[in-house]
Protein backbone atom coordinates (compact mmCIF):
# COMPACT_ATOMS: atom_id res chain seq x y z
CA UNK A 1 0.00 0.00 0.00
CA UNK A 2 1.56 3.20 -0.99
CA UNK A 3 -0.43 5.73 1.30
CA UNK A 4 -2.88 5.81 4.10
CA UNK A 5 -5.56 7.06 1.57
CA UNK A 6 -5.13 3.97 -0.67
CA UNK A 7 -5.06 1.89 3.18
CA UNK A 8 -8.23 3.44 3.65
CA UNK A 9 -10.31 2.66 0.14
CA UNK A 10 -9.04 -1.32 0.53
CA UNK A 11 -10.53 -1.25 4.13
CA UNK A 12 -13.90 0.50 2.57
CA UNK A 13 -14.41 -1.93 0.23
CA UNK A 14 -13.69 -4.70 2.39
CA UNK A 15 -16.86 -3.07 4.72
CA UNK A 16 -18.98 -3.36 1.69
CA UNK A 17 -17.78 -6.57 0.19
CA UNK A 18 -18.97 -7.73 4.85
CA UNK A 19 -22.24 -5.79 4.26
CA UNK A 20 -23.10 -7.33 1.01
CA UNK A 21 -22.21 -11.04 2.40
CA UNK A 22 -24.81 -9.75 5.07
CA UNK A 23 -27.31 -8.96 2.92
CA UNK A 24 -26.90 -12.26 1.26
CA UNK A 25 -26.61 -14.17 4.50
CA UNK A 26 -30.44 -12.66 5.44
CA UNK A 27 -31.86 -13.10 1.96
CA UNK A 28 -30.62 -16.83 2.06
CA UNK A 29 -31.79 -18.11 5.60
CA UNK A 30 -35.04 -15.91 5.00
CA UNK A 31 -34.74 -14.28 8.70
CA UNK A 32 -35.23 -10.15 7.72
CA UNK A 33 -38.40 -8.82 9.34
CA UNK A 34 -39.06 -5.49 7.89
CA UNK A 35 -41.18 -3.12 5.91
CA UNK A 36 -40.07 -1.80 2.64
CA UNK A 37 -42.89 0.65 2.59
CA UNK A 38 -42.39 2.19 6.04
CA UNK A 39 -40.27 5.81 5.39
CA UNK A 40 -37.25 5.04 6.90
CA UNK A 41 -36.87 2.07 4.38
CA UNK A 42 -37.44 4.13 1.13
CA UNK A 43 -35.45 6.95 2.80
CA UNK A 44 -32.34 5.35 3.15
CA UNK A 45 -33.17 4.15 -0.56
CA UNK A 46 -32.97 7.26 -1.98
CA UNK A 47 -29.88 8.28 0.28
CA UNK A 48 -27.89 5.60 -1.29
CA UNK A 49 -29.27 6.29 -5.14
CA UNK A 50 -27.68 10.22 -4.17
CA UNK A 51 -24.66 9.00 -2.17
CA UNK A 52 -23.99 7.52 -5.72
CA UNK A 53 -24.94 10.20 -7.86
CA UNK A 54 -22.38 11.96 -5.74
CA UNK A 55 -20.16 9.40 -6.26
CA UNK A 56 -20.00 9.13 -9.53
CA UNK A 57 -20.25 12.43 -10.32
CA UNK A 58 -16.94 13.13 -8.21
CA UNK A 59 -15.08 10.13 -10.38
CA UNK A 60 -13.79 13.16 -13.00
CA UNK A 61 -11.80 14.94 -10.20
CA UNK A 62 -9.44 11.96 -9.75
CA UNK A 63 -5.83 12.19 -11.27
CA UNK A 64 -5.25 8.30 -12.32
CA UNK A 65 -7.66 6.26 -14.28
CA UNK A 66 -7.53 3.42 -11.92
CA UNK A 67 -9.75 5.78 -8.84
CA UNK A 68 -11.93 6.94 -11.95
CA UNK A 69 -12.90 3.37 -12.53
CA UNK A 70 -13.37 2.37 -8.81
CA UNK A 71 -15.01 5.58 -7.70
CA UNK A 72 -17.63 4.68 -10.65
CA UNK A 73 -17.78 1.38 -9.76
CA UNK A 74 -18.49 2.79 -6.39
CA UNK A 75 -21.30 5.03 -7.22
CA UNK A 76 -22.86 2.75 -10.01
CA UNK A 77 -22.83 0.06 -7.12
CA UNK A 78 -24.82 2.11 -5.00
CA UNK A 79 -27.14 3.64 -7.35
CA UNK A 80 -28.30 -0.01 -8.56
CA UNK A 81 -28.43 -1.05 -5.01
CA UNK A 82 -30.58 1.95 -3.67
CA UNK A 83 -32.77 1.30 -6.80
CA UNK A 84 -33.26 -2.41 -5.70
CA UNK A 85 -34.13 -1.35 -2.50
CA UNK A 86 -36.44 0.89 -3.29
CA UNK A 87 -38.34 -1.47 -5.51
CA UNK A 88 -38.86 -3.55 -2.27
CA UNK A 89 -41.49 -1.15 -1.70
CA UNK A 90 -43.37 -2.45 -4.52
CA UNK A 91 -42.19 -5.65 -5.18
CA UNK A 92 -44.66 -8.47 -3.82
CA UNK A 93 -42.93 -9.65 -0.51
CA UNK A 94 -42.05 -13.43 -1.69
CA UNK A 95 -39.36 -11.79 -3.59
CA UNK A 96 -37.91 -9.70 -1.04
CA UNK A 97 -35.23 -12.76 -0.47
CA UNK A 98 -33.72 -12.68 -3.72
CA UNK A 99 -33.68 -8.89 -4.57
CA UNK A 100 -32.00 -8.57 -1.06
CA UNK A 101 -29.73 -11.48 -2.49
CA UNK A 102 -29.43 -9.29 -5.73
CA UNK A 103 -28.17 -6.17 -3.21
CA UNK A 104 -25.41 -8.29 -1.15
CA UNK A 105 -24.18 -9.65 -4.46
CA UNK A 106 -23.64 -6.23 -5.82
CA UNK A 107 -21.86 -5.19 -3.07
CA UNK A 108 -19.69 -8.20 -2.83
CA UNK A 109 -18.65 -8.05 -6.15
CA UNK A 110 -17.76 -4.27 -5.66
CA UNK A 111 -16.06 -5.02 -2.82
CA UNK A 112 -14.28 -7.75 -5.18
CA UNK A 113 -13.52 -6.01 -8.27
CA UNK A 114 -12.78 -2.80 -6.75
CA UNK A 115 -9.70 -4.49 -4.92
CA UNK A 116 -8.60 -6.11 -7.18
CA UNK A 117 -8.22 -3.06 -9.13
CA UNK A 118 -6.37 -1.47 -6.34
CA UNK A 119 -4.18 -4.24 -6.02
CA UNK A 120 -3.05 -4.47 -9.31
CA UNK A 121 -2.17 -0.56 -9.59
CA UNK A 122 -0.75 -0.47 -6.07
Amino acid sequence: MSNPGHMFRVMNEFVFMLVGALLALFALTGRYLFNPRRPAWIALSVVLVLWGVGTWSRAHHSRLANERLVTKIGGGSLIVAGLIMLSLAWAPFRYAGWLLLATGGIFVLRGLVSAAIMARSA
